[in-house]
């Protein structure tokens, strides 16, 4: 026999009981729906945080000074002990640097009392934060302007930008853009600090924040901890170092390590995060692989109730010619067209439930204003082809038994079988 005999005798067989041929395959098609499902959550999540991570540049460190003992961080009762200050002679020498394009001081005033004195002398608390250098949240989209400008020159002084959220109610963001607005520091000794800055925009973020420059935000800290030229002797708390590729961050990075300094690189977070993505991957197809195996005893039962309806078929196929190899193949070529039957089903069938989700989800972020941006269900060509070559596989695999129960089938005692 032929291949192409023995797939149009499989066919044929299959065609003959359309309703068991169903029924057996709707278990592959749920099991394939739910790896596709699952799968393509897990590839819709990592491919928006390699989408993130390339927007924020993977050539990019973060480094970190060298300090003494437990205290690795600003608290607000003392200030740190810093073997390696990140001080602004050392950002001048890093922009120095053949391999190094740029290089971002930031500050942070975590855990400090602080609060906006708007017009008439009313307080309202805000966390202060420095500029937005990038978007913290891989699914959340990036703040817009209200009014005003919401973009910053790290290098400069005496301007901010409000958050919506700090601006109490009856408080327009067109009140208080062009305004010089103090921001007032309460120390634990119960002083209390204006420093008079000027809002140069608002933007729409519902976090009551106000962006600070570094320069400011340096001097909010040299009064905190009441050290005059807090920069020359504590330095910055993160400089965002930006390599001229990402070949020059890694060097750049055993470079800084080797000087004391304590260094994060986004590639080596993306490769961490790529690990964490493929257990999770398998975890989630681990559960539409258990509804392949019951498929796949389906798969075997119904083969198995095959032989003995077609056992003087086979017989009659063998007394004309046939080998055992091509009854053997015949009954595999059956089962593996049920598995890819509930493969192709499935895959569209996942494909199709992704695109409802992402619309529910998408309906959902909308109904409550959440600033949230992404596509969480993504179905790749690469995993609907290992989707249905896995469905066939199965199919395959289960019918090895039934095939060779079917090839051992002596045909005398086939021919007389009632």
């Amino acid at each position: 026999m032929t291949f192409r005999d023995m797939l149009g005798t499989a066919l044929e067989n299959l065609g003959r009981r359309k309703v068991r041929t169903v029924l057996t395959s709707t278990g592959v098609i749920v099991g394939i729906l739910t790896i596709v499902t699952m799968v393509s959550l897990g590839v819709g999540v990592q491919t928006e945080i390699r989408a993130q991570f390339a927007a924020l540049g993977l050539e990019n460190l973060f480094v970190r000074p060298g300090e003494q003992g437990e205290q690795s961080f600003f608290t607000r009762y003392a200030s740190p002990q810093r073997d390696h200050p990140i001080t602004p002679a050392v950002i001048a020498g890093w922009r120095q640097l053949p391999d190094v394009m740029d290089v971002t001081p930031v500050i942070e005033l975590t855990g400090v009392a602080s609060s906006l004195e708007l017009p008439g002398g009313t307080l309202t608390l805000v966390r202060i934060v420095g500029p937005r250098i990038f978007t913290p949240n891989p699914f959340q989209r990036a703040a817009t302007a209200v009014a005003g400008t919401i973009t910053l020159s790290v290098d400069g002084r005496g301007d901010m930008v409000l958050g919506k959220g700090a601006l109490p109610k009856g408080v327009t963001p067109e009140d208080v853009v062009g305004k010089r607005m103090n921001i007032v520091l309460r120390s634990p000794r119960g002083e209390s600090q204006p420093f008079p800055l000027t809002v140069v925009g608002v933007s729409d973020s519902s976090d009551p924040e106000a962006q600070v420059l570094p320069a400011d935000m340096a001097d909010m800290k040299s009064w905190w901890f009441n050290t005059p030229n807090y920069l020359d002797a504590q330095g910055y708390d993160t400089a965002v170092v930006r390599a001229r590729d990402v070949s020059s961050a890694a060097q750049l990075l055993g470079t800084f390590r080797e000087a004391g300094f304590r260094v994060q690189s986004l590639e080596l977070i993306l490769d961490a995060a790529n690990k964490v993505f493929v257990l999770i991957n398998v975890m989630l197809s681990s559960i539409g692989g258990l509804a392949l195996f019951v498929a796949s005893l389906g798969i075997v039962n119904t083969m198995i109730m095959a032989i003995y309806e077609r056992t003087r078929e086979i017989g009659t196929l063998k007394a004309i010619g046939a080998s055992r190899g091509d009854i053997r193949n015949m009954f595999m070529i059956e089962a593996g067209l049920i598995g890819t039957l509930g493969g192709v089903v499935g895959i569209i069938g996942g494909w199709l439930l992704g695109i409802l989700l992402n619309q529910v989800i998408s309906w959902y972020i909308q109904q409550e204003k959440l600033p949230v941006q992404a596509t969480f269900f993504v179905t790749p060509w690469w995993l609907a082809l290992a989707a249905l070559g896995f469905a066939a596989l199965v199919g395959v695999v289960a019918g090895l038994y039934p095939a060779a129960r079917a090839a051992r089938l002596d045909p005398l005692v086939a021919l007389r079988y009632e």
